[in-house]
């Protein structure tokens, strides 16, 4: 399944972030969006197995995560500066 982001929208901020994500799964992507103003997701990168990306992003902003086998992995919203590892 692909994740449902639960009605969760990102809304304006001028705090900048720094998302760092790490796919530790060795047999999969991961797929990156950044869930936009109006709900809707927008895809920002693909991290290959045993990959990491470096995202600018802003506090209130969310995100979500899932691979390449169509199943989610995480929806977070960005508070603070953030490691996420998906295992």
């Amino acid at each position: 399944m692909s994740c449902s982001t639960y009605g969760l929208k990102s809304v304006g901020s001028n705090d900048v972030r720094q998302l760092i994500v790490v796919n530790d799964i060795h047999d999969r992507s991961a797929n990156l969006y950044w869930i936009d103003f109006n709900g809707e997701k927008v895809h920002y990168a693909t991290i290959p197995p045993g990959g990491r990306h470096v995202q600018s992003t802003y506090a209130g902003h969310v995100w979500c995560s899932d691979n390449s086998f169509g199943y989610c992995d995480i929806v977070f919203v960005i508070h603070n500066n953030v490691e996420i590892i998906i295992r």
